[in-house]
C-alpha cells in the first residue's frame, strides 16, 4: 500500500503548475491567515498576512479577496494579501462559504430557505438564490468553488453521500468525484480550486489533521494527497481562495479603416505584431481585430497591410494594461508614374518629357507636377525647382534648359490624387547641360557636319569644316537621344589647320570600349566651350 501511494503522489505533483497563491484563514478567532504558493508541495511554506475571523472565502482573477465573517449575520469584506479587509455589506442571507466564477460571487448558505446556491451582489449583499442542492437531495456543502477551466463548481458535503462533487449551476447535475478525505473525522469545511485542483483546508477533525487535495486530472475514483497545514493546532471551520499569479498577457485591439472610406470599416487587412513572439491576425467585416493575449512588458512592431494601401508601421511598448489602439487609418496607396524620360534635343536648347500613368491606379488621379534639379541634390526635394503643376497629360517640354548653367540635371514626376495625396517622385534619366554657342559669326549650317556612310555599320566617317573664328580647340562628342553623352572623340591628327576641315571615324562603340545598341545619335561639333554644330546618324545592326 504504502509503494502505491508514493506513486499517486508522485504523479498528482508532475500534473500540478504552481501558478497561483492558496489563502486560507479560520472561523470563530481572529487568529493569523497564511498564503502559499505550493512550491515544495506537500511539504509547502506559508506566510503569514492580517489576523481575521475568516467563515469563507473567494478571490477574483485579479487578486481581490472576498472574506465573509461571523455566524448568523455574514459581513463581506474585500480585501488583498497587502491590505487589511474593509467591510463593504451585510449579504441578506447567512453564507458557509464563497465562490467567484463568471464575473460573478456566490455563496452557499445552509440557513436560508432553500438550502442552496445563491448569488450575491457586492453592492447592496442582495443574495439570490440560483440553485436548490438540498430539498431533492439532501447535501449541504460547507466548502464551495468555481473552476474556470470546465466551468464548474465544486462542493463538499457530509451529509447525504459525502465527499467531493462538480456542480453544474445551469442544470442542477451533480456528480460525486471522490470519497470523504482519509482522516479519522472526514469533515472538510473550506475549498479552493485552481490550476484543475481542489485544496480542502479548514477541515473539522483532530487537531493536527492535514489539508487535502484532488487533482481533477483523475476524473472520479481518485486519492487525496495530503499537505502541510498551517493550523497544527486548531480544528474548525474556515474559508480559502485561490488567487491567480498575475495575468502574463494583455489584450490589443483595435479598427482599421480607408482614408477615403474613414467611416466604414476596412475588411481583410493582414495584422503582424512583431517580437519575441509573433502574433498574427486578419480584420473582420467591419475592420476589428483583436489579439486576445498577448504576453506584456515587451515591445512589438505592429504591421498592418492591405493590397493597395501603404503599410502601417508602429513601434508599441506593450506593459501591463490592455491597449486599445482605437481607429487606425491606412492610406490609399499613391502609385507614381513610371517610365520618366528625358530627352534633349539637338541643339542642346529644350528637353521632352515623358512618362507613362502609374502601373496601377486605385486612387482618381487629378494631375501630374514637375521639378527639375541638379543630380547631387536629388535626394533633398526642398532644392528642387518647379516647372510646372497641373499636368494631365503625360509629357512636358522644358524650354528654360537653354539658359541653364552646365551640369548635369534630373527631372522628377509627382503624380497627385484625390484628397491631397501625393505620390512618392519618380525620376528621369540624367541629362546633360553644355554651353550653347549664341554668336551666329560662330555657326555653320548642318551640311557642314555631315557622316558618311549614314545609316552605317559598323563605322562612319565625320567631315566638318568650321570657320577662322573658332579655329581653336575642335571637339567631337557622340549623345544618345536621351542626351546622355555616349563618347568623346580627339581630332587632331585628321585636322586640317590651313583650311578649318577635317574627319574622324566613329567606330559605334562608347567610352568603354563596348558597341553601342542600333539607333539615333547626335554628333555635336564645339570649339571652345560652345556648339558650332550638330548632324544626327542611325546605326542599325
Amino acid at each position: 500500500m504504502k509503494k502505491t501511494y508514493s506513486f499517486i503522489l508522485f504523479t498528482f505533483i508532475c500534473t500540478l503548475s504552481w501558478a497561483g497563491t492558496l489563502f486560507v484563514g479560520l472561523e470563530g478567532s481572529t487568529l493569523s491567515t497564511y498564503s502559499s504558493d505550493l512550491s515544495g508541495f506537500p511539504d509547502v511554506t506559508w506566510n503569514a498576512h492580517f489576523n481575521f475571523d475568516v467563515s469563507g472565502a473567494a478571490a477574483t482573477p485579479e487578486g481581490m479577496l472576498y472574506l465573509c465573517e461571523g455566524a448568523f449575520n455574514t459581513h463581506l469584506y474585500s480585501a488583498t494579501l497587502t491590505g487589511y479587509p474593509q467591510q463593504i455589506c451585510t449579504v441578506s442571507e447567512d453564507m458557509s462559504s464563497l465562490a467567484y466564477g463568471r464575473n460573478t460571487l456566490y455563496g452557499y448558505s445552509n440557513y436560508a430557505y432553500p438550502k442552496g446556491i445563491y448569488s450575491i451582489d457586492p453592492s447592496t449583499g442582495n443574495a439570490t438564490l440560483v440553485l436548490d442542492v438540498h430539498t431533492d437531495y439532501g447535501f449541504r456543502f460547507f466548502a464551495l468553488d468555481y473552476n474556470p477551466v470546465d466551468d464548474l463548481f465544486y462542493g463538499y458535503t457530509e451529509y447525504g453521500t459525502s465527499g467531493l462533487y462538480s456542480i453544474n449551476i445551469d442544470t442542477g447535475e451533480m456528480i460525486q468525484l471522490a470519497g470523504t478525505i482519509p482522516a479519522d473525522n472526514g469533515q472538510g469545511r473550506g475549498m479552493a480550486v485552481g490550476n484543475n485542483t481542489v485544496y480542502l483546508t479548514a477541515t473539522r477533525g483532530d487537531d493536527g489533521i492535514s489539508y487535502y487535495a484532488y487533482d481533477l486530472e483523475q476524473g472520479t475514483g481518485g486519492d487525496w494527497v495530503p499537505f502541510t497545514n498551517p493550523y497544527p493546532q486548531y480544528h474548525s471551520t474556515g474559508g480559502a481562495a485561490w488567487i491567480p499569479d498575475p495575468d502574463e498577457t494583455i489584450e490589443l485591439h483595435g479598427q482599421v479603416v480607408s482614408s477615403d472610406q474613414p467611416e466604414t470599416g476596412l475588411q481583410n487587412c493582414n495584422v503582424t505584431l512583431i517580437g519575441s513572439e509573433i502574433y498574427e491576425e486578419v480584420t473582420d467585416v467591419d475592420g476589428n481585430f483583436i489579439f486576445p493575449e498577448v504576453m506584456h512588458n515587451e515591445t512589438y512592431v505592429l504591421e498592418i497591410y492591405h493590397e493597395g494601401y501603404d503599410l502601417y508601421t508602429i513601434v508599441l511598448e506593450v506593459e501591463e494594461a490592455d491597449i486599445d489602439l482605437g481607429v487606425v487609418v491606412l492610406a490609399e496607396t499613391a502609385y507614381p508614374p513610371a517610365n520618366v524620360v528625358a530627352t534633349v534635343n539637338c541643339f542642346n536648347t529644350e528637353v521632352a518629357l515623358n512618362w507613362d500613368f502609374p502601373a496601377e491606379n486605385v486612387r482618381e488621379l487629378e494631375f501630374f507636377n514637375i521639378f527639375r534639379f541638379q543630380q547631387d541634390n536629388m535626394g533633398n526635394p526642398y532644392l528642387w525647382e518647379e516647372l510646372a503643376n497641373g499636368i494631365e497629360t503625360t509629357s512636358y517640354n522644358d524650354t528654360t534648359w537653354i539658359d541653364l548653367v552646365p551640369d548635369i540635371y534630373q527631372y522628377a514626376v509627382i503624380a497627385e490624387y484625390t484628397n491631397n495625396i501625393s505620390s512618392e517622385a519618380a525620376f528621369s534619366n540624367p541629362v546633360e547641360k553644355i554651353p550653347v554657342a549664341t554668336d551666329e559669326s560662330l555657326l555653320i549650317s548642318a551640311s557642314q557636319v555631315i557622316a558618311y556612310p549614314n545609316p552605317f555599320n559598323p563605322a562612319t566617317t565625320i567631315f566638318y569644316k568650321i570657320n577662322r573664328e573658332a579655329a581653336a580647340d575642335v571637339k567631337i562628342s557622340i549623345y544618345n537621344l536621351s542626351g546622355q553623352k555616349v563618347k568623346g572623340l580627339t581630332t587632331i591628327p585628321q585636322y586640317n589647320q590651313r583650311n578649318k576641315t577635317g574627319s574622324i571615324v566613329w567606330d559605334g562603340t562608347g567610352e568603354n570600349g563596348q558597341s553601342v545598341t542600333s539607333g539615333i545619335y547626335f554628333v555635336i561639333v564645339r570649339s571652345e566651350g560652345k556648339i558650332l554644330a550638330s548632324h544626327k546618324c542611325l546605326l542599325l545592326k
